[in-house]
């Protein structure tokens, strides 16, 4: 016969009206067996165990409600019911941790935090402390807005032997922190998580960098040096930056090596570095570019060094030690325009510094490359001055006339292009000397030998003087003129008969042009100019660059062959270098006024298409200022104009 619930419950309800509260029970017991999910009557059941005095049994009818609610997701109800249990043993910690778990799920953090405090004082006075320790960590990971219940559980987990999860607690909060804005509590907890945990290297590298974002050297250095740093080149480029700071730079350089060695694509964040250096500490700066750069020259990337130093001598003037480092790298990738105005650079940073013997060497060597040049004179003229020379002029009269030789060195001789065949000479009667000298009573074999082995390596000094006394009787006053004198003070050709005195300055001119000509390499210079005007006919570009750099170093071609370079490049496309040979070939003596006018006007073009507004406008005035009006100048100088004016 199936049992029937309702005539049961009936009977209980009656039995507990006639005072019988025993048989309820069992009429209830009854029930709850033949139906172990009827929570209403299991409810009830409980209380009636109230009732009678049976706590136990009314607090597992109570729990068994509470757990299914629990489970099933119905908090509030099993909250209630938890609460009952506690009413009749409010030491049940079991019952405690699961109303605080459930006051947690629904956000009663308040509650929460009251159920785990009191079972972890609990658990203090009986001596229970790991029992305590872990309330306490679990009130750690409680409420994040709580930082010091979290650590407080750091700190108990750290002295509980569990250092790993301490430290991952600690980074926890000190990120939470950073976040707030509490940047000193944040580095204190991430000090304590480096310190528990020595391998982390990304928190060891975020509170050095944070260290050092707040100018605490001292505290970079407790947590980092070259032996933690590993092979981190994250690390190591934190603690480069430290030593960098502190002037520690035999320190610094080896450690920034280290680093592009590890990964070279950190070469970008050592220059950035450098840059950050380069106005407080342009020594320390020096070390990035300098590594950065022999780097870029160990890969044969010498333009690429160059720059870098370039760039480094633009925002830290004067720097000798990155001059000397530019002008090797210079002669090393043969960069010779570059070289030059590099050398024109360190001769002023010489004379800048009070080093006038330096100084003077570089001036002698840029005088006897051109010496036309007048600001190269005056540096010659300030050096020495500087050394307290009783009379410069007559020194620098000297060396242009020949007396006293330059002690200039040829970084780029013509020599290291390969053999260059003899030129044929015609024999002639050697030059009238200028005055009677009476030769010596006795000439030695050996000297007569030495001076026939010498004879195409000495000067022809007979020579020199009468071009000079022909240039001191032209028409044009001699203060007026600079003569280039290059090519007669290299002339070895000594037996050329004189000449009479030219008629007029143009025709001396000339005469020194042709007497440059004759000197040794300028048939050779004029094969390359031939051979890369060619290389250009035939699209060799390469080639043609090759031969017209090859050609550029004779000063007789070095407008030709410099312009036809610097066109090449900018159609190519390569505009630096284009600007670069083009402001080289403004430099030299034109051919002729309507060359000359050409370059100008083609550099201020390509100044211009570059976006360089302001060097365009001044290279186009001193076009007009020198024809009056040449193609369109005139409109690009209005144009110009007003772009820089902001009209």
């Amino acid at each position: 016969m199936p049992f029937d619930r309702e005539e049961s419950l009936k009977k209980a309800e009656k039995l507990l009206r006639q005072g019988r509260l025993d048989a309820a029970i069992a009429e209830y017991v009854r029930v709850v067996e033949e139906f172990p999910k009827d929570w209403n009557t299991i409810n009830a059941l409980g209380d009636l165990f109230v009732r009678a005095g049976q706590l136990e049994n009314a607090a597992r009818q109570y729990a068994r409600i509470a757990d299914h609610f629990s489970r099933e997701g119905f908090y509030s109800k099993a909250a209630a019911l938890y609460k009952k249990i506690l009413k009749i043993h409010p030491d049940d910690e079991a019952v405690q941790l699961q109303l605080a778990e459930i006051s947690a799920r629904q956000g009663l953090i308040a509650d929460a935090k009251a159920q785990f405090a009191a079972v972890a004082e609990r658990r203090r006075f009986r001596g229970d402390r790991q029992g305590a320790d872990e309330i306490v960590v679990r009130l750690g990971s409680l409420d994040p807005a709580d930082i010091d219940a979290r650590l407080h559980a750091a700190r108990v987990l750290a002295e509980g032997g569990s250092t790993a999860l301490a430290a991952e607690r600690y980074r926890a909060i000190s990120a939470d922190l950073f976040e707030k804005d509490r940047e000193a509590d944040a580095l204190a907890a991430l000090r304590q998580a480096v310190r528990l945990d020595p391998a982390d290297r990304e928190g060891r590298s975020q509170l050095a960098r944070a260290c050092l974002d707040r100018g605490d050297l001292a505290g970079v250095r407790e947590v980092l040096d070259a032996e933690t740093a590993g092979q981190d080149s994250g690390l190591l480029m934190t603690l480069a930056e430290v030593e960098l700071r502190e002037g520690d730079l035999a320190a610094a350089a080896p450690i920034v090596g280290r680093i592009l060695e590890l990964d070279s694509s950190k070469v970008n964040d050592v220059v950035e570095l450098g840059w950050t250096l380069c106005q407080s500490k342009p020594e320390a700066a020096l070390v990035c570019i300098d590594t950065a750069a022999a780097v870029a020259v160990d890969h044969g990337d010498h333009q690429t060094a160059a720059s870098l130093l370039q760039e480094y001598v633009a925002r830290a003037a004067l720097q000798i030690p990155a001059l000397l480092k530019l002008v090797e790298v210079c002669v090393a990738g043969g960069l010779e325009a570059t070289m030059y105005e590099t050398q024109e650079q360190l001769c002023d940073a010489y004379l800048a510094a009070g080093q006038g013997a330096e100084a003077r060497l570089m001036a002698e060597d840029l005088v006897a490359r051109e010496p036309w040049e007048s600001a190269h004179i005056q540096r010659f003229r300030q050096a020495l001055t500087m050394l307290k020379v009783s009379d410069p002029d007559s020194v620098i009269a000297e060396r242009l006339n020949g007396q006293v030789p330059f002690q200039a060195t040829d970084h780029f001789p013509l020599a290291d292009l390969g053999p260059v065949m003899p030129m044929p000479r015609e024999e002639a009667p050697a030059p009238a000397p200028l005055a009677a000298t009476p030769p010596p009573a006795e000439t030695s074999n050996v000297q007569t030998k030495a001076a026939a082995e010498n004879a195409e390596k000495d000067v022809d000094l007979e020579a020199l003087h009468q071009l000079l006394r022909e240039l001191d009787a032209a028409e044009a006053p001699s203060s007026a003129i600079e003569v280039d004198l290059t090519g007669a003070l290299l002339s070895l050709d000594a037996s050329e008969p004189s000449a009479p005195a030219p008629k007029s300055l143009d025709e001396a001119f000339a005469r020194a042009r042709d007497t440059m000509a004759r000197q040794p390499g300028a048939e050779e210079a004029a094969e390359q100019l031939k051979l890369g005007k060619t290389c250009i006919e035939m699209g060799m570009f390469d080639e043609a660059v090759r031969a017209l750099s090859q050609a550029a170093r004779s000063p007789r071609h070095r407008f030709e062959a410099s312009t036809a370079l610097g066109r090449l490049h900018r159609q190519r496309g390569e505009i630096a270098q284009a600007l670069e040979w083009m402001e080289r070939a403004a430099e030299a003596p034109a051919p002729s006024a309507e060359d000359g006018r050409s370059l100008l006007y083609d550099l201020g073009v390509t100044l211009e298409e570059h976006g360089e507004n302001a060097r365009a406008l001044a290279v186009f005035l001193e076009l007009l200022a020198d024809a009056g009006s040449f193609r369109d100048a005139k409109a690009r100088v209005d144009r110009l104009s007003r772009v820089e004016s902001g009209s």
